[in-house]
């Protein structure tokens, strides 16, 4: 399929269809989304206080592919594949510092600049140049206090891609260049990444799946609107939202806001205060790798907001996850080829966001 998905209907009544169900588990399919959306894309790093001094590192996924990024001792943010030029061993894992990268297979060592430093008995292969065998580099970019990479040298920039997001999340939380990574949780999801995007981006599931944030917020006034790379979730909150955790003390943190980025990270801000980031990874084409972060303006979390950390991993998210994992089973199943999308832009149910990220993916996946 390389047509895009028509509102006004693929089904015989007029009702708008989703990615058919092979789209979810069709290893061919995986393999050319590697290709053709993630090598492609923006995709998260970290963040910029994992990056500060000087040999700082972070690694991260992109696709089947490992890579790190370092802050050089020329204060320089780079990128590169995470693996030696020698024989293609590993070099890094997690995140830390050094002050220099070390192979340990057989002890090649980089500067933080990525240029070969010292290859052991080099010296005795004659015009053996050191200089040939630095890091291959990815690009890098800083947005919004994040640190994003791209395999793609022909990509345009995140903040081109995506106009006047900057300017959202700025006016949400303004001290986005100087907040704490308090926690993280990360999850193994037995579904399809897309699959597990989907269900971020409606809403119609909401009442159902999440019976007590449903309680916390205005659902009729609850809007997805897409703007072509991005997605934005806003629901005013109701007065009374105790019973979900929340303690809305401030009038900016009385709002639900939450973003979508193409591909497949989400930037969240819930009542209460706080920031924070759901990244998607895919692990095959039935298995996901979610990475949760929470961010705040200071360095330990209060009573109040552990419970609400509390709630988001052990109450919503796990919600989500439950469903995702019972949707890609049903989508393995002969009984069923394709999904129905419920359509009405200006109402809190409409699933519009799943239908314009499916038209995102076949739109990538047609780009040779």
């Amino acid at each position: 399929m390389s047509q895009p998905l028509s509102e006004t209907g693929d089904f015989p009544s007029g009702v708008p269809a989703s990615l058919p169900s092979h789209y979810y588990t069709d290893p061919d399919i995986h393999r050319l989304e590697l290709e053709r959306i993630f090598y492609r894309a923006w995709n998260l790093a970290g963040y910029i206080s994992q990056l500060r001094t000087p040999g700082d590192y972070v690694t991260c996924w992109v696709g089947e592919e490992s890579i790190i990024v370092m802050r050089g001792a020329d204060n320089e943010l780079r990128g590169f594949y995470n693996v030696c030029r020698h024989r293609g061993h590993w070099l890094l894992a997690g995140a830390g510092q050094v002050n220099a990268i070390v192979c340990p297979y057989h002890a090649w060592s980089y500067e933080t600049n990525g240029q070969l430093r010292y290859a052991r008995a080099s010296e005795n292969i004659p015009g053996f140049d050191k200089s040939a065998f630095c890091l291959r580099q990815v690009r890098v970019e800083e947005f919004c206090g994040f640190v994003f990479v791209n395999l793609d040298d022909e990509a345009p920039p995140l903040g081109e891609q995506m106009p006047g997001l900057e300017d959202e999340l700025r006016r949400y939380e303004p001290r986005l260049d100087d907040l704490h990574l308090v926690y993280r949780r990360e999850f193994v999801i037995e579904s399809n990444w897309k699959n597990v995007v989907d269900n971020y981006n409606e809403n119609y599931h909401t009442p159902n799946v999440h019976p007590v944030l449903a309680s916390t917020l205005n659902m009729d006034g609850y809007l997805v609107v897409t703007s072509g790379k991005y997605f934005r979730h806003t629901s005013p909150v109701n007065e009374d939202v105790m019973e979900g955790g929340f303690t809305p003390d401030d009038e900016q943190y009385n709002q639900h806001d939450t973003w979508w980025l193409w591909p497949n990270l989400a930037p969240m801000c819930f009542p209460g205060g706080g920031f924070r980031v759901l990244h998607i990874v895919p692990d095959g084409p039935e298995r996901t790798r979610e990475t949760y972060d929470f961010y705040l303006p200071w360095k330990q979390p209060d009573a109040e907001q552990w419970r609400q950390i509390e709630f988001a991993c052990e109450v919503i998210n796990a919600e989500d996850i439950g469903v995702c994992e019972g949707v890609q089973r049903g989508l393995r199943s002969r009984g069923f080829e394709q999904g129905v999308v419920l359509m009405d832009r200006r109402s809190w149910w409409s699933e519009h966001g799943v239908l314009d990220f499916n038209n995102l993916v076949l739109e990538a996946l047609a780009t040779e």
